[in-house]
């Protein structure tokens, strides 16, 4: 064991412990704070909760890989139970690995290559508005990454464009996630049943994209699967698995496709629009992204064939996912007795895996607040702690969509990056909204969109 028994970090308040800074100010800001002082291992108390953050990618590893049977979704995902239920991200032991035998063979890098034509052409559909509009208009980049995010999921999981539901659909799961964060820093956050106000928001916008959902499936399962060789949601009520045979049942289907259809929108969204932001702030990676489109493009959209060869562009969304991981915690709760760098951690401990602070670790990341894709060049990246740059998670459980979501991320990168120049209006600020569910700007993220002629 470690020579001090007890762990670094904050002295608790009693009863409450250290929840009142973190209501007040929000878990990122003052866990940064305290990761400046105590260092890579902080221990804390949430009311009766002991909790350990951790930072270091050697700890990561610990939890996520090596000792990964001892450590669980569990308590950690309570708060988000509601949105998605017992979907893949949310499930432990034997259904996790049920529901990850069946779902895996659909977000393989080559499986999701069949979702690049319905990604193109939500893309195409997004320049077209783009292209109407006015010289010198600002827009918010969040809603407008919201919107192109919701039909490119739309389009490849159901086979239809978002349309008119894609702006309630959008705020639906905007407010869903606001719920989810709030929640996570209350001493005692009260049952769904109780009527308060933020309780009665959260099951309104949950019943929005349930009521959208359960539609979609009974209509898809009534009409039967598509003549087109079919899109993400025919593979999911078609699939298997492998061991028994057995195909998933009904509530299990829903809660897999609103896990997706929820985690396949927000965090593209917030990860699109981070990187549109850090380009209008850096004018020379900006050009290197010009150029390369230019030179590999030559002119014709962006294709499956291409995004391999888009080697500087997927950089750049890499070091965006580092500054900005939209997913910036990876929370699993201790099943044993454990231990982390020689502290004792109890069962029943909920560990925190700061990514946010990971992708800043200064062993790994000079000058870390800078934005520079080079750092994801092959010669720079040789030799890199495999854990220090972790947007989807890492070990077994990393996100299952990380596939579809580089892919449909480059091929937007790349059109949008064709045809068009995004300046920050004046006045915007690149400020993290510190009690969101996820790395969502704090607030509005106005740009001028440039066309490039």
């Amino acid at each position: 064991m470690h020579e001090r028994a007890s762990l670094p970090g904050p002295r608790p308040l009693p009863i409450v412990g250290s929840l009142l800074e973190f209501r007040e100010h929000g878990l990122l800001p003052i866990y940064l704070g305290h990761w400046r002082r105590y260092g890579d291992v902080i221990g804390y108390r949430f009311g009766p909760q002991r909790a350990v953050a951790i930072v270091h990618p050697d700890h990561l590893r610990e939890v996520f890989i090596r000792r990964r049977a001892s450590y669980g979704k569990g308590l950690s995902v309570r708060n988000i139970r509601p949105l998605i239920g017992d979907g893949l991200f949310a499930a432990d032991g034997d259904l996790w690995q049920r529901q990850r035998r069946i779902l895996q063979p659909l977000f393989t890098v080559s499986a999701v290559r069949a979702y690049g034509a319905a990604m193109g052409e939500a893309i195409d559909a997004f320049i077209a508005r783009w292209l109407a509009l006015p010289p010198g208009e600002a827009v918010d980049l969040l809603p407008e990454m919201s919107h192109l995010a919701m039909d490119v999921i739309c389009r490849t999981m159901f086979g239809m464009a978002a349309g008119a539901e894609a702006g309630e659909l959008s705020a639906a799961v905007s407010e869903a996630f606001h719920w989810v964060g709030e929640r996570g820093v209350k001493l005692l956050p009260l049952p769904l049943r109780v009527p308060t106000p933020g309780n009665r928001a959260f099951l309104r916008a949950k019943a929005r994209i349930d009521r959208f959902i359960r539609r979609v499936i009974a209509e898809r399962r009534r009409r039967g699967p598509r003549a087109d060789g079919g899109d993400l949601l025919d593979r999911l009520l078609q699939a298997t698995d492998e061991e028994s045979g057995e195909r998933m049942l009904e509530e299990q289907v829903v809660n897999e496709v609103i896990t997706v259809f929820i985690a396949g929108h927000e965090t593209t969204a917030v990860t699109l629009t981070w990187a549109w932001l850090l380009l209008a702030g850096h004018r020379e990676v900006e050009a290197r992204l010009h150029a390369e489109l230019d030179a590999v493009l030559s002119g014709q959209p962006p294709t499956i064939e291409a995004v391999p060869k888009l080697v500087y562009t997927r950089q750049v969304i890499d070091e965006a996912l580092r500054l900005y991981p939209p997913v910036w915690l990876d929370p699993r709760e201790a099943f044993a007795d454990e231990e982390i760098a020689g502290y004792p951690i109890p069962k029943g401990t909920l560990i925190m895996p700061m990514l946010y602070a990971t992708h800043r670790h200064p062993e790994f990341w000079p000058d870390p607040e800078r934005f520079d894709p080079e750092r994801f060049s092959p010669e720079r990246a040789q030799g890199r702690h495999p854990l220090a740059h972790v947007p989807f998670g890492g070990g077994p459980r990393v996100c299952l969509g990380m596939a579809f979501a580089l892919q449909e991320m480059v091929l937007a990168v790349a059109a949008l990056g064709q045809r068009f120049r995004v300046r920050r209006a004046y006045g915007t600020l690149m400020d993290l909204d510190p009690k969101a569910g996820t790395l969502r700007p704090r607030w509005p993220s106005l740009v001028e969109v440039e066309r490039r002629e």
